[in-house]
């Protein structure tokens, strides 16, 4: 073969080698698109967060003077706090999950800043061998063959070699776009990042701000010890009537289960006295059908409600502020006002209740003599008997005399009270 076309040979195994490299998509990284499902709900997060908080600051805004300095604001203050500590601990989140981002994206972006200059160098080797050979030379390369079949074989590797100067061109602009967009794309996220930044401090800020203010309120309150013992009286009577009726309620079905246990005893054993075969124990088969097995679904439950702060926990409760201590049978979620109530599990609407001070109660009979509470709904969409699926709207959150929203979430096993928050996904 002549000298001219062995010397072409390695160039244009170079320009095949580098043709078939795969791109780098600045918008295909599995990684990156993990973090950022991951960013955009904890930004769904914080826009409700934001909500709740503002809701709060509405109410305290709009209360008569001398019930700023009152337990209603002390409850006020005490959940924007807790609201607020929420939020910094997502934007925490977030940074960390940015901070990740750029990490990922200046990997890439090195990654293709190296993959274009080798390329370039690549192309540079083959531009210099084209022009010290031309089209004049491929020419006289075909003419020269000493046979047919060498200039068959001569003219099919000359449009090889035309093949592949155009992919690596092709190559190189599509490497070159690749650069710009993992470029753009990594300033975007420092700048995003700044953003989130500025953010952080402004809540920094804001908790400082409101901490002062709850003490002032807490002072004032201290100060005028006679009216802070009615409000706290006259508190802990509402929770406990709450308590009480829910517990009555609680009572009520476990009487009425037991009843049907009874009756479905007596039929089978009717039954059996008749010789007759033995029904299937209806009820029971029924919902364990729709019914999450709560034995296994501790720590998987979904939440009753989306984007939900827990503002007061289970049990013995003592108040730092007022220095008291509370049971509480379930948790208290704060959210958005009207935000959607739904069932954690399938099961039956067994109880239907109304207080004045905390809504609609609404009671759900699951598998195995669980039992879910739901309290403090505005509206409610289910009626008693209803049978409802996992993740069903049974009503929407009602608003509190302080400001802002709250669900009132309760789990039991037959008499028994669980502490909600261990059934729920974390």
């Amino acid at each position: 073969m002549h000298v001219a076309l062995r010397k072409a040979a390695p160039v244009f195994f170079i320009v095949a080698a580098v043709s078939m490299v795969p791109g780098v998509d600045a918008f295909g990284n599995p990684e990156i698109d993990k973090i950022m499902k991951e960013r955009k709900k904890l930004e769904q997060d914080l826009t409700s967060l934001k909500k709740q908080l503002k809701e709060y600051q509405t109410k305290l805004k709009k209360t008569k003077k001398e019930e700023v300095q009152s337990i209603k604001a002390l409850k006020n203050y005490n959940r924007q706090l807790k609201l607020l500590e929420e939020m910094i601990a997502k934007n925490n989140a977030k940074l960390r999950s940015q901070d990740m981002e750029i990490r990922l994206l200046k990997d890439q972006f090195m990654e293709n800043q190296g993959r274009y200059d080798t390329i370039v160098e690549d192309f540079r080797r083959i531009a210099v061998a084209v022009y010290k050979g031309g089209s004049k030379h491929d020419i006289e390369l075909l003419f020269a063959a000493t046979s047919l079949n060498q200039a068959i074989v001569r003219s099919r590797y000359m449009g090889f070699f035309s093949e592949a100067v155009v992919r690596t061109v092709d190559d190189l602009q599509s490497t070159a776009k690749d650069l710009q967009e993992s470029r753009e794309a990594l300033e975007k996220s420092y700048r995003k990042r700044s953003g989130v930044v500025k953010e952080q401090r402004g809540q920094m800020q804001s908790f400082s701000k409101k901490k002062k203010e709850k003490q002032i309120v807490l002072n004032t309150l201290k100060k005028n010890k006679k009216k802070f013992s009615g409000e706290i009286q006259a508190n802990q009577k509402k929770l406990q009537k709450l308590q009480t009726k829910i517990e009555e309620l609680i009572k009520a079905e476990q009487v009425a289960i037991e009843k049907e246990r009874e009756r479905q005893r007596l039929e089978a054993e009717r039954r059996r006295i008749a010789g007759q075969a033995p029904l299937p124990v209806a009820s029971e088969t029924d919902l364990a059908k729709i019914s999450e097995d709560f034995d296994k679904a501790v720590g998987l439950l979904p939440w009753p409600v989306d984007n939900g702060v827990i503002v007061r926990k289970f049990g013995k409760v003592r108040d730092p502020d007022l220095n008291i201590v509370t049971t509480n049978n379930g948790i208290d979620i704060s959210v958005s006002s009207g935000a959607p109530v739904r069932a954690v599990s399938g099961g039956k609407i067994a109880q239907i209740a109304y207080l004045p001070t905390y809504g609609n109660i609404v009671i759900i009979r699951h598998a195995k003599s669980y039992l879910t509470v739901y309290a403090n709904l505005a509206k409610i969409n289910v009626a008693k008997n209803d049978v409802v699926v996992g993740r069903e709207v049974i009503g929407i959150s009602g608003p509190m005399p302080e400001g802002g929203s709250l669900v009132h979430f309760e789990v039991w096993k037959g008499k028994v009270k669980q502490d909600p928050q261990k059934w729920l996904k974390k």
